[in-house]
């Protein structure tokens, strides 16, 4: 069988271009949810039981992104079943662009993401945080944003960031320890979540949540959500 093609949605990412102009945030749930209704087939999910009763929590998953497939097509899948469950709070995505440089020869150029996804990750409310030391006062001002919201907040996160891939899980991001932690000092549990293509489309497999006494004690907690993924 061959796989399945996602396409770009140019035309839900041309309906953002007022928002990044005036800086307002989109209604995400929608935008994700019409990306969702797109889909040739619909995602098949295990483990909603897992599912916490009510936010806050952290909403933890692989990176799957191949070709023909966008990253923003797993997050759609991922916030589905938490929409229809917590409507008036959507999941608030940490976005990590920090993507390698395009090259020309000896001509190192950075990548457009890297200027790109921090305006649409304002448009959609989400999180602009650069995880790889090379803005170190966005992603202060990100983090201290995202920890008070937290109390109140649904906060998705891919660990492994933009380097991984539909294959191996990948080592989680550097920096990711002590975010778990804050995040477990603000009471937030992580519920982890494998993506994986199951014949015509998405398999979600929830896990059972980490709570923050278990993370808070864990000397890697960023390890410890790996594992529970790849667990999941």
């Amino acid at each position: 069988m061959s796989e399945l093609r996602y396409p770009v949605p140019w035309d839900i990412i041309f309906r953002l271009t007022p928002y990044i102009a005036r800086g307002n945030p989109a209604p995400t749930p929608a935008l994700l949810h019409s990306l969702l209704e797109r889909m040739e087939s619909r995602p098949l999910y295990s483990g909603l039981e897992h599912i916490p009763a009510a936010p806050p929590f952290v909403l933890a998953a692989n990176h799957y992104q191949r070709r023909h497939l966008w990253i923003a097509h797993a997050a759609a899948a991922l916030a589905e079943p938490l929409r229809l469950r917590f409507s008036t709070t959507p999941v608030r995505w940490i976005v990590t662009a920090n993507w390698p440089p395009l090259t020309l020869g000896r001509l190192r150029i950075p990548s457009p993401g890297d200027w790109l996804l921090p305006r649409v990750a304002g448009a959609l409310g989400y999180y602009d945080v650069p995880f790889a030391a090379s803005r170190p006062g966005r992603t202060a001002s990100s983090l201290r944003r995202l920890l008070r919201d937290a109390p109140s907040s649904i906060v998705g996160i891919f660990p492994e960031g933009a380097r991984a891939t539909a294959g191996p899980l990948s080592l989680p991001l550097p920096g990711l320890d002590r975010l778990f932690l804050h995040l477990a000092r603000a009471g937030l549990s992580v519920l982890p979540a494998r993506v994986s293509e199951s014949g015509p489309g998405f398999l979600i497999r929830f896990g059972a949540p980490l709570p923050p006494p278990l993370l808070i004690d864990s000397p890697g907690p960023s390890a410890l959500v790996m594992h529970a993924i790849k667990s999941a």
